[in-house]
């Protein structure tokens, strides 16, 4: 086990390996700082484990590798449908490793088991479906205005967003 991973058992009994650093250019790292949070289960103030905790030289460091990829040509040049069908599979791991993530999802926030594993997860299995489904369906549109003028919208992406949970 490495020290960016810890193996732990949840309160009903599941095991299961821990990710404890940031997720940056496809890879778990620690923070720049070194600072860890730590994780309490809010049903008894117990710990669960402690993980790294970003700051704004992680964030940087994140952006950077965003826009990085966002510039490959790798994801822009697959075919819609082959988009599709790797959304399409992440949707399948969500729903094979569905007791997995509910338990994670229980065990850090305090959410009754069966919301989190049959509304929760649930929802992103069919979020990730739907979009796979839809990769290939994105298309412009030409807008009439008048005779003079050519109007057209089409959709790409426009940059990098980032999410900061505490």
């Amino acid at each position: 086990m490495s020290d960016l991973s810890i193996e732990l058992t949840a309160p009903n009994g599941r095991k299961y390996t821990q990710p404890t650093g940031l997720f940056i250019n496809n890879e778990f790292v620690k923070s720049k700082s070194g600072n860890k949070i730590t994780s309490i289960n809010p049903t008894d103030e117990t710990e669960i484990t402690p993980v790294y905790a970003g700051g704004a030289e992680d964030v940087d460091v994140a952006v950077s590798a965003a826009r990085k990829a966002f510039k490959n040509s790798s994801w822009r040049d697959m075919a819609t449908s082959d988009r599709g069908d790797l959304m399409f599979k992440l949707s399948k791991l969500v729903e094979e490793h569905a007791e997995t993530l509910a338990t994670i999802e229980t065990w850090d926030n305090g959410k009754p088991y069966s919301v989190a594993l049959n509304e929760d997860v649930a929802e992103v299995a069919g979020t990730l479906k739907y979009y796979a489904g839809y990769a290939d369906k994105l298309h412009g549109q030409v807008i009439d205005t008048n005779p003079a003028k050519f109007a057209y919208t089409i959709r790409e992406p426009l940059g990098v967003c980032g999410q900061i949970i505490p």
